[in-house]
């Protein structure tokens, strides 16, 4: 996570998550994707697609 790109929203996600102890299943099952999509996210792997990037963007207001 700290080598990925912090712009990324599924990054910020996965900062905020390690920092807070958040499980990567909670927000799997929160979003209803699976474990591996999260951890692509937290690593910058992949973007967040248009269908859950207004989510995750409240998710993280909410956390942070």
């Amino acid at each position: 996570i700290n080598a990925a790109d912090p712009n990324l929203l599924g990054v910020q996600l996965g900062r905020i998550c390690v920092t807070r102890d958040i499980p990567v299943r909670d927000i799997a099952e929160h979003f209803d994707v699976s474990r591996m999509t999260v951890y692509s996210w937290f690593r910058g792997r992949t973007a967040v697609s248009d269908k859950y990037a207004s989510k995750v963007q409240k998710l993280i207001a909410r956390l942070a």
